[in-house]
């Protein structure tokens, strides 16, 4: 079966009646995805991998119970973001996240991202010290919005912001992203 041509709903009526290649298809798709966005909260690479597995695990086992209202990707973001930040805390218990979660380079993903695309930057360094200047927030939503091109309530479910205040947030850095590329 060709689960690219199915949608989500599909899919997951597929997965909740315990068909292991749907569920498969789900790994595949969103692993690879998921493995980037936890590397953003932290470089330990085998707790993000067993953050991951636990999600999926959980997904196939609470399957008949779990019930999907976005997107399948939405879910797994969401369920995965959380259980990560509370992994980290437990684990940083004497480094608050906020401070952690500042040394991540969020750079990479948006070089991946524009090399992908073929944008010509005059300088990977231009962008690089353009994204030093942003907020962590300011870097998750636009990773969150134009990387994994996840809708704004999505964001704003997964970030715990207000539909307004994530408007702002993704504008603004915008805005400052503009202003600095242009500058340097």
């Amino acid at each position: 079966m060709n689960f690219q041509n199915l949608g989500e709903v599909e899919i997951w009526k597929l997965i909740e009646k315990g068909n292991e290649h749907a569920f498969a298809f789900i790994y595949q798709e969103y692993s690879d995805d998921l493995f980037k966005y936890g590397y953003k909260f932290t470089q330990n690479q085998d707790l993000i991998e067993d953050v991951i597995q636990d999600v999926y695990v959980v997904l196939w086992e609470q399957r008949t119970c779990i019930q999907i209202q976005r997107s399948i990707k939405y879910y797994l973001f969401s369920a995965f973001r959380r259980d990560l930040i509370r992994h980290i805390n437990f684990s940083y218990q004497n480094e608050p996240l906020e401070e952690y979660h500042s040394k991540i380079a969020w750079e990479k993903s948006f070089m991946d991202i524009l090399e992908e695309n073929q944008v010509i930057l005059e300088s990977k360094t231009n962008l690089s010290k353009a994204l030093e200047i942003l907020p962590t927030r300011q870097k998750e939503a636009i990773y969150l919005r134009y990387i994994h091109e996840m809708a704004y309530n999505e964001i704003s479910d997964l970030m715990g912001l207000q539909m307004p205040s994530l408007y702002n947030l993704i504008f603004r850095a915008l805005k400052t992203l503009k202003e600095n590329l242009h500058s340097v």
